[in-house]
C-alpha cells in the first residue's frame, strides 16, 4: 500500500526540486512573489549583480523589488524539507532505523522528532531528562513509522527562529506576516504594537483559505483550457480561410499581371529605346573626345621622350640640328587644350511615376537640374514665420510644377505638419511655415520623390523672449516653498530647489512638474539647505548651513558622504568645476572660498575679508565657467569677482547702485557655455546678463515680470538661447525665462 510520503514523492519528480540557476537540488530554498523558488546562495548572487535592490526571476523574467535586500525573499521551508526527504529516500528505506542515533549500538525503540534520531531504551531515559529542559517530543518508533507513512507533515522536524536559533517557531505575527518564536514576541513583536497568535491556528485558517483559492485556480485553469481550445479552433479556421483567399488572390494577381504586362512592357520598351538613343549619341561624342585627347597625349609623350633622349645621348650638333622642328612641335603641343570638361553630361536618369495614375512608368531626364534649399534659419521663435528659399541650377527637361515639390516639418514628437509651397512672381519657390512647439524640428524637401540638396535641415524652435512660466506658492506641501534660496538645473532639465524653510530640496522638471524630495532627519541639527550643485555622476552636493557641512546624496536621498564640518563656518554657494572636478564652496562668514575634492578631501582656501583683489565681503553665490574660472557674487561688496581655479585674481565688475553695471547685494551668479554671466541683483529686483569680460549685455527679466528679491539662478546649456531659472524669494516661486 502506498504511503502518503511515497505519494508525495511520486507527485514531485526530480526536476521539480532542481534549482533553475545552479541545476542542482534545492539548498535552503527561497521563494519569490511569482512563486518560483531558487537556492538561497543562487538568488543572493543574482540580487547582488543587480545592486541588491531588485531581482529578475530567471524563470518568468518578472522583476521584484528587494526593500530589505535578501531578507525580502522568504524561505521556502516546504521545498527545503521535501528536497531532504527525497535525498533520504534515494539513499534507501529511511523508515528502517537499525542503530541508536546516540550510542550507535543498540536497536532504537523510540524516535525524537526534534533531534530526528532513533534512540535505544537506555538512551531514551537520558533523553527524557533533556526533553524536560529542551521540550523535545518523543514517540515510539512504531508510532513514528506509522504516522510518517500516513501523514508525514506531523513528524517533520521543527522549524527554528532565524533570529533566535535555539527557539522553535510557534507563533505567527499578523502585523509583519512572518512566523516568530516566543522570544520574538517579547522583543521585536510586542503585543502592544503587533498582533500575533499560535502558528497552528494561523496555519489552519490559511489552509482553509488556500483550499478555496486552489479550487478557484482550478476553475480558472479549466476556463483557460476551454478558451485555449476555442482560440486554437479559431486559429485553424483562420488558417483554412486564409489559404482559400490566398489562392483566390494569387489567381487574380496572375490574371491582372497578364493583362497589364503587355502595356507595361510596351511603355518600358519605348522609354528604353529613347534612353538608349540618347546614350549612344552622347557616348559617340565622348568617344570622339577621348580619341582626340589620346592622340594629343601620345604626341606629347613621344615629343617628351624624344627630347629627353636627345638631351642625354645626343651631341651638340645633333641637338641643334633638331632644334627648329623640335621647338615648333613642342610649341604646337603646348597650345593644345588639355584641360577639358566632358563634351557631354553623364546625367541620364529615369524618374519613375505611379503607373495607375499616369499610365506611364515615368520619364527619362537628360539634363542635370540641381535643387537646393537656402536661407534655412538655425533658430526661430514660436509662431514666427519661417521662410526658406528653394533654388535651381542647370537646365530642366520640363517645367517644374509646385505640385511636384513635397515639403514637411517634423516636430520633436514626430508630429508632421505640411509646409506651404509658394511660387513667387520671379518663378522662385518659397517654403513657409509656423511652429508652435519648441525643440529641434526637421525640414524635409523633395522634388520628384528625390531629396533636394540641404534636405533634411534642422531648425531649432525656441521660446519667445521673457517669462515662460512660474511655479510654486508659499506652503509646506509638494511643490510649495518656505524660504527658498539656491537652484540648479542639470543637463536633463531636472531642477533642484533648496526649500530651506521646509528643510528639504525639491526636484522638478524644467517647467515645474514635481518629481521627488531630498530630505534628511538624522543630522545633529535640522537640515538647512542653501545652495546645490550636480556632479557628472548626477550626485547632489548641498550646502547645509546649520550643520556646517556639504551633503552628497543621490536622487533617492541616499547619503553618499558628508564633508567640510572641520573647516566650514557658514557654507552658502557651491559649484563643481568642469575642468578639474573640484568642489568650490562660499564660506559666507569666513569671507573666503574653500576647495574640496568630490570625495570630501580638503584642498585649500583662498580669500580674506576686504574689498581688494581676491578679498571678499560676505561671498554668497558662486559659479565656474567652462575654462575653470571661479565667479563669485559678493553680497556686501556689491560686485562680481572672477579668479582662476587656484584663486588668483583676474578681474571684477560692479559697484553699489542701480545702473547697468551696478548692483545692490547680489546673491547669486550663473554662467552659460559661452562664458556669459547672469547675476541676481537682489535688492534691485532684476537679473542682468554680462559677457565673459563683464561687459553688460541685457536685462533678462522686465518690470512686468515683478521679480521680488531674486536669490538663486541657473542657466540651461541649450545654445544659444538657454533658459534662465530664477528663485523669486519674496513670492516663494520659481520663474523660468527665455532669452
Amino acid at each position: 500500500m502506498a504511503t502518503a510520503e511515497s505519494k508525495l514523492l511520486d507527485e514531485f519528480n526530480e526536476n521539480s526540486l532542481i534549482c533553475a540557476i545552479c541545476s542542482e537540488r534545492y539548498r535552503d530554498a527561497r521563494i519569490l512573489p511569482c512563486l518560483h523558488s531558487f537556492c538561497e546562495q543562487c538568488i543572493g548572487k543574482l540580487a547582488a549583480k543587480a545592486g541588491g535592490k531588485t531581482v529578475l526571476c530567471p524563470t518568468c523574467r518578472r522583476g521584484h523589488d528587494l526593500t530589505d535586500g535578501l531578507a525580502s525573499i522568504p524561505k521556502n521551508l516546504f521545498l527545503t524539507e521535501l528536497a531532504g526527504l527525497i535525498e533520504n529516500e534515494r539513499g534507501g528505506d529511511s523508515t528502517k532505523v537499525v542503530k541508536c542515533g546516540s550510542c550507535l549500538k543498540a536497536a532504537p525503540q523510540t524516535w525524537c522528532l526534534d533531534c530526528a534520531v532513533g534512540l535505544c531504551v537506555d538512551c531514551t531515559q537520558g533523553h527524557k531528562q533533556l526533553s524536560c529542559l529542551k521540550n523535545h517530543r518523543l514517540m515510539s518508533l512504531e508510532t513514528y513509522n506509522n504516522t510518517r507513512a500516513t501523514d508525514p507533515a506531523k513528524v517533520q522536524p521543527p522549524v527554528y527562529c532565524s533570529n533566535h536559533h535555539d527557539n522553535q517557531v510557534k507563533f505567527y505575527c499578523d502585523t509583519c506576516d512572518i512566523p516568530i518564536c516566543l522570544e520574538c514576541t517579547a522583543l521585536d513583536h510586542k503585543l502592544t504594537e503587533h498582533n500575533y497568535r499560535y502558528l497552528n491556528d494561523a496555519a489552519s485558517e490559511y489552509k482553509e483559505y488556500l483550499v478555496e483559492m486552489v479550487d478557484t485556480l482550478q476553475e480558472k485553469e479549466l476556463q483557460a483550457n476551454v478558451s485555449k481550445e476555442e482560440v486554437k479552433k479559431t486559429s485553424e479556421s483562420l488558417k483554412n480561410q486564409f489559404q482559400k483567399e490566398e489562392k483566390k488572390l494569387n489567381e487574380h494577381t496572375e490574371k491582372t499581371i497578364k493583362e497589364i504586362t503587355a502595356k507595361i512592357r510596351e511603355n518600358g520598351n519605348h522609354l528604353m529605346v529613347e534612353m538608349k538613343r540618347e546614350y549612344e549619341s552622347r557616348k559617340q561624342n565622348l568617344q570622339a573626345q577621348i580619341k582626340e585627347l589620346e592622340i594629343a597625349e601620345n604626341d606629347m609623350k613621344h615629343a617628351r621622350d624624344f627630347g629627353k633622349k636627345l638631351m642625354h645621348y645626343g651631341n651638340d650638333a645633333q641637338m641643334m640640328s633638331a632644334k627648329k622642328g623640335m621647338t615648333s612641335q613642342i610649341r604646337q603641343l603646348i597650345e593644345v587644350n588639355t584641360k577639358q570638361h566632358p563634351v557631354e553630361e553623364e546625367y541620364v536618369e529615369f524618374q519613375r511615376s505611379d503607373f495607375h495614375e499616369t499610365k506611364s512608368l515615368g520619364v527619362v531626364l537628360y539634363h542635370i537640374c540641381n535643387f537646393k534649399i537656402t536661407n534655412v534659419p538655425k533658430y526661430a521663435r514660436i509662431n514666427e514665420e519661417i521662410n526658406v528659399s528653394m533654388t535651381t541650377s542647370g537646365n530642366q527637361s520640363r517645367p517644374l510644377a509646385v505640385k511636384e515639390i513635397r515639403a514637411e516639418l517634423s516636430s520633436p514628437s514626430e508630429k508632421v505638419q505640411e509646409v506651404k509651397v509658394v511660387e513667387n512672381q520671379d518663378r522662385t519657390i518659397s517654403l513657409k511655415c509656423h511652429c508652435s512647439v519648441e525643440g529641434k524640428h526637421e525640414l524635409s524637401v523633395s522634388v520628384w520623390d528625390k531629396p533636394v540638396e540641404g534636405s533634411p535641415a534642422q531648425i531649432t524652435i525656441i521660446p519667445n523672449k521673457g517669462l515662460i512660466c512660474k511655479y510654486g506658492i508659499k506652503g509646506s506641501g509638494m511643490g510649495q516653498f518656505r524660504g527658498i534660496w539656491g537652484v540648479c538645473v542639470d543637463g536633463n532639465g531636472v531642477t533642484a530647489v533648496c526649500d530651506q524653510g521646509n528643510q528639504r530640496v525639491q526636484l522638478f522638471s524644467l517647467y515645474g512638474t514635481h518629481q521627488r524630495v531630498l530630505q534628511f532627519t538624522n543630522f545633529t541639527s535640522r537640515f538647512d539647505p542653501r545652495h546645490v550643485a550636480v556632479s557628472k555622476e548626477s550626485y547632489y552636493f548641498i550646502t547645509d548651513n546649520s550643520n556646517k557641512q556639504v551633503v552628497v546624496c543621490d536622487e533617492n536621498s541616499k547619503v553618499i558622504r558628508c564633508f567640510g564640518n572641520q573647516e566650514l563656518t557658514s557654507p552658502m554657494g557651491i559649484a563643481i568645476s568642469p575642468v578639474n572636478d573640484r568642489v568650490y564652496v562660499c564660506d559666507f562668514s569666513a569671507h573666503c572660498i574653500r576647495i574640496y575634492t568630490q570625495d570630501g578631501e580638503y584642498v585649500k582656501s583662498f580669500g580674506s575679508q576686504g574689498n581688494g583683489q581676491c578679498q571678499f565681503y560676505y561671498p554668497w553665490g558662486i559659479t565656474i565657467d567652462n575654462k575653470g574660472n571661479v565667479i563669485v557674487a559678493e553680497h556686501n561688496n556689491h560686485r562680481i569677482q572672477v579668479c582662476n581655479s587656484d584663486g588668483v585674481f583676474l578681474f571684477s565688475f560692479g559697484s553699489q547702485g542701480n545702473g547697468n553695471n551696478e548692483f545692490s547685494c547680489p546673491l547669486d551668479v550663473a554662467c552659460d557655455n559661452d562664458g556669459n554671466m547672469y547675476v541676481c541683483d537682489y535688492n534691485n529686483n532684476r537679473v542682468l546678463k554680462y559677457d565673459s569680460h563683464g561687459v553688460f549685455v541685457s536685462r533678462i527679466d522686465s518690470d512686468q515680470d515683478a521679480l521680488q528679491c531674486p536669490a538663486g539662478i541657473s542657466v540651461t546649456d541649450d545654445k544659444p538661447f538657454g533658459h534662465v531659472v530664477v528663485v523669486d524669494q519674496r513670492s516663494q516661486c520659481i520663474k523660468v525665462f527665455a532669452q
